[in-house]
């Protein structure tokens, strides 16, 4: 199994896409309670808790990105999660520690997600 550091690393690369230092993240998410060493230690892995949905929410307006964003890769980071979505984004799933999946289970939940959303397409050209 990984190392889960989603979240982590999307700080990381979106600072760095934006040229943003810590501070000014910190300062742009609108909470006074985050401060640049919580970053710091969540850009290193050192943060063990998930943090709250205010936390994430604050977390995103600093990064501006979209709080979904954010919340998917905490809940991947700390939760285990994942997500297979569709190829056209009409359907998801999420499943709990996939990566200790076998690549024919990956492939099943991926079938799955696909078939699901042809069903869905399906059913709305039926309805239209």
């Amino acid at each position: 199994m990984g190392t889960r550091d989603q979240l982590s690393r999307l700080v990381r690369d979106r600072r760095a896409e934006l040229g943003l230092s810590q501070a000014r993240v910190a300062t742009a998410s609108g909470d006074p309670t985050l401060h640049t060493s919580w970053i710091t230690r969540l850009e290193q892995g050192k943060i063990r808790d998930i943090p709250d949905r205010d936390r994430l929410e604050a977390l995103a307006r600093g990064l501006q990105l979209p709080p979904q964003q954010v919340a998917r890769a905490a809940g991947e980071q700390f939760l285990g999660i994942d997500e297979v979505r569709s190829e056209d984004e009409t359907a998801r799933a999420v499943v709990h520690f996939m990566e200790t999946f076998s690549e024919a289970d990956k492939l099943a939940v991926k079938a799955m997600v696909e078939a699901f959303a042809r069903s869905r397409r399906s059913g709305e050209n039926d309805a239209g």
